[in-house]
């Protein structure tokens, strides 16, 4: 509920400063057609709260509120690493601030690292050394309301020719938009107010269109209360916290906070969707997935005696001996019978245990066929 709030709260900021200086109607269609496309990628995590603060330094710099400007700056360097942006926003739309809004960034406890980790991360992230789709290209097919609003606010501009650097600005959130999945609430949120909204349509047409653009959102995405259970091992994890077993658990990065949340400090995950963040970690990952000696390396090192583990269907294996190749199911190479009991599954994960680590009457107790 505090997100459905806090997001409709963006918009309608956005809409209502948008409306201010252009047409309404025209405002309310493209900050409609911006809902439509943002509200999916602002779920409940920082990256939304940069979203808000991101709307609410770019109506600072239009209103010439300077202070509220740097307040917004130092909020968002101490929500989500984004704030890097804050200076540019000041460059494009209040010149006299970029300086001070840059130096306004170095206000949180890491001081300058809170500024170089962003940039790291950038560059490591599109080094090729690890996968996260958040960090991947949005391609057309996938995302095409991003490409229509991107259309729109070139058209716009190319109409009016004003504003070159609300549009420099816009052109540049479109471009993080494109080149990472994950920017897209950044330019959504952003939408109504850079994309020039000056032509006049008529207001009715307009409250139709941006009201069906919304009851489409409606339709179309899922709303609810809790935990989506095709995305997160939820059945499964409550059989496991009735087990009582006790252990670090192995996962896949996309089920990490969720066990996090699950079952912090008492059990410990071995990643998480922040996958890009253990450098580490990743490569030595990636030679345990094509090797039986790495993988066991790997579970001995960070002592796992659970999984929770994704459905990953069949896998080609090469026995090291016969160099003998044969596709067998993925849990028997990584989960074998002898080695690891099966404990709980659900529609979207597999559950296993140690054999080892826990009683053999405990392990008979809870352990299903497969």
């Amino acid at each position: 509920m505090l997100r459905a709030i806090f997001v409709g709260l963006i918009f309608a900021t956005a809409f209502f400063f948008a409306a201010r200086e252009s047409d309404i109607g025209s405002a309310a269609f493209l900050t409609a057609l911006a809902f439509v496309g943002g509200s999916a990628r602002l779920d409940m995590r920082p990256s939304t709260v940069a979203a808000g603060l991101l709307v609410a330094a770019i109506v600072s710099a239009r209103q010439k509120k300077d202070v509220a400007f740097i307040v917004v700056a130092i909020l968002w360097i101490n929500v989500h690493p984004s704030a890097v942006l804050v200076p540019l926003v000041a460059l494009a739309l209040r010149p006299i601030l970029t300086i001070p809004s840059a130096l306004a960034l170095l206000v949180n406890p890491y001081g300058w690292r809170a500024i170089a980790a962003p940039i790291q991360l950038t560059l490591f992230a599109r080094s090729g050394a690890f996968v996260n789709a958040e960090w991947l290209p949005s391609p057309p097919a996938l995302f095409p309301l991003l490409y229509v609003c991107v259309l729109i606010g070139v058209l716009l501009f190319a109409v009016q020719r004003k504003e070159i650097p609300r549009f420099i600005l816009f052109a540049l959130f479109a471009y993080f938009a494109i080149a990472h999945v994950r920017n897209q609430g950044l330019f959504f949120a952003a939408f109504p107010l850079l994309s020039l909204p000056l032509v006049k349509v008529p207001r009715v047409a307009a409250s139709v269109a941006a009201g069906a653009l919304v009851l489409f959102a409606l339709a179309t995405s899922p709303h609810h209360d809790g935990i989506e259970p095709h995305r997160f091992p939820i059945a499964s994890v409550a059989r496991l916290k009735q087990t009582g077993f006790a252990g670090n658990i192995y996962n896949p990065d996309q089920f990490g906070g969720f066990l996090i949340w699950s079952f912090y400090p008492q059990r410990r995950t071995l990643t998480d969707g922040r996958n890009e963040l253990y450098h580490g970690y990743i490569p030595e990952y990636a030679r345990a997935r094509t090797d039986s000696r790495a993988w066991h390396a790997l579970l001995g090192k960070y002592r796992i005696d659970l999984a929770v583990d994704e459905d990953r269907g069949t896998i080609n294996t090469i026995d090291a001996m016969t160099k003998q190749q044969r596709q067998i199911p993925a849990s028997l190479a990584y989960w074998p019978p002898n080695a690891w009991a099966l404990i709980a599954k659900d529609d979207v994960s597999t559950v296993f245990a140690r054999r080892a680590a826990f009683p053999p009457a405990e392990i008979a107790r809870w352990e299903l066929p497969r």
